[in-house]
C-alpha cells in the first residue's frame, strides 16, 4: 500500500519505498515484515510461535510521471504506483486451536490485496519554521481492493512455509491448527487511504566538491504527518512525526546524479485511533464474534536506509503498543516486529 514516506514501512495500508535517496524514473521493490518472538519453539512440531501480526509481504512498481499533466508546478513531482501484497494475523500463538483458547484473542486471519496510488510531492512547506534546507510537503492517495480470511491464502502459505523442511525430505505433513476452524470469515475487501505530510524542519550542509557525483546532502529533517483509513478492513486515523538524518538524495529532485548513493537513518512514532478492524472484530467462520479492537494504538520505529547507484536496501525495528482490547489484562503487551525493504531503481 504506497503511501509513500521518508523512509519505508509496510504494516497495513502503509508502504511504499523512500523518496529520500534521490531521482529515480522507475522502481521495483520488496516490503516484508515479520513478528519477532524470541527462540520459542513448539518441541512436539519445531514449528514457530507465530504471534498477532505475522508478517505480510509486498510487492511494488512506482513510475514518475509528468506532474503538469495534472497542472501541478513543474518543480513538484509526482509518483504513480501498484502493489500486491499479503497479511497473515494470528492469535498470541500459532498453536491456538479451538475458540475456548483464544480467551478473548484475535482470531487468524489474513488479507490479500491490491493498490493503485498516486503520490504528489511539492516544494511547499506551510509550517516549516527554519529557513534552507529541502523542506516538501507530500500528499498520497490509494485504493485497495482484495480478499479476507480465507479467500487470502495466508492460512495455506504460512502453513507450507513452515514446513519447507518437511516437504523438502518428503516426509508427510502435520496438521493444520487453527486454519479453518477460529479464522475470519471470507470476503471481498475495498479501502481507501489518505495521506499527508509537511516538513517542519530542514537543515543542510554545504556537499564537498568530492561527493557531488553522489546527487546528495548531508541533511537532518523533521517532518509532521496525519493518516485516514476507511474500509472494509479497517477505519481509522492516526499523526505521525519522522526524525531523518544523514546523506540524502533531493526529494524534488528532476536531474539524475552520476552515481545515485544516499545512507540515513530515521526514527518515527505514531499515535492512532482505530473504530473498526476487521482482522480482529470480524465474525469467524461460525459467526462467533470473539475479540475486539484497542480504540488506540501507538508505534514507534526506527532504522537506516542506503542506495548505491540503482540498488537500494532498508532495514528498521517497530514496537507496536497491544491491539486486542478483549484480551486478558496479562497478555496485553507490545509487539516488535522486523522490517526489510529491496528495491531496484532506475
Amino acid at each position: 500500500m504506497p503511501a509513500l514516506a521518508s523512509q519505508p514501512y509496510a504494516l497495513e495500508l502503509r508502504g511504499g519505498a523512500s523518496v529520500l535517496s534521490g531521482q529515480e524514473s522507475f522502481r521495483f521493490y520488496y516490503l516484508g515484515d515479520n513478528d519477532s518472538v524470541g527462540p520459542l519453539m513448539n518441541p512436539a512440531t519445531g514449528l514457530n510461535y507465530d504471534r498477532w501480526y505475522s508478517c505480510s509481504t509486498l510487492l511494488g512498481l512506482r513510475w514518475t510521471l509528468n506532474p503538469e499533466w495534472l497542472h501541478l508546478p513543474s518543480d513538484s513531482r509526482v509518483l504513480l504506483s501498484t502493489t500486491l501484497g499479503q497479511n497473515i494475523y494470528t492469535p498470541r500463538t500459532a498453536m491456538i486451536a479451538s475458540e475456548d483458547e483464544l480467551q478473548g484473542d484475535r482470531p487468524y486471519s489474513g488479507w490479500l490485496r491490491g493498490s493503485v496510488g498516486l503520490d504528489v510531492l511539492l516544494p511547499n512547506a506551510p509550517l516549516a519554521f527554519t529557513r534552507g534546507g529541502r523542506p516538501y510537503s507530500h500528499l498520497s492517495l490509494d485504493l485497495n481492493g482484495g480478499t479476507q480470511g480465507p479467500w487470502s491464502f495466508a492460512g495455506w502459505v504460512q502453513f507450507h512455509a513452515h514446513n519447507l523442511g518437511t516437504m523438502a525430505t518428503g516426509q508427510s505433513l502435520p496438521t493444520e491448527v487453527g486454519w479453518g476452524v477460529v479464522e475470519t470469515k471470507p470476503g471481498l475487501a475495498i479501502d481507501v487511504s489518505a495521506f499527508a505530510e509537511t516538513s517542519l524542519a530542514s537543515l543542510e550542509a554545504p556537499t564537498p566538491s568530492w561527493m557531488e557525483w553522489s546527487g546528495g546532502h548531508p541533511t537532518l529533517s523533521w517532518m509532521v504527518g496525519t493518516s485516514a483509513y476507511a474500509g472494509s478492513m479497517l477505519l481509522s486515523n492516526a499523526l505521525h512525526t519522522t526524525l531523518t538524518a544523514g546523506w540524502t538524495g533531493d526529494p524534488l529532485a528532476r536531474d539524475r546524479a552520476f552515481i545515485p548513493w544516499a545512507a540515513y537513518v530515521f526514527i518515527r512514532g505514531e499515535a492512532r485511533g482505530v473504530w473498526y478492524n476487521a482482522t480482529i472484530d470480524g465474525p469467524l467462520l461460525d459467526g462467533a464474534v470473539v475479540a475486539r479492537h484497542a480504540p488506540f494504538r501507538a508505534e514507534l520505529a526506527a532504522g537506516g536506509v542506503m542506495r548505491f547507484w540503482r540498488l537500494e536496501g532498508s532495514y528498521s525495528a517497530v514496537y507496536r503498543t497491544n491491539e486486542v482490547a478483549s484480551l486478558q489484562r496479562n497478555l496485553q503487551v507490545g509487539q516488535l516486529i522486523w522490517q526489510l525493504s529491496v528495491s531496484y531503481v532506475q
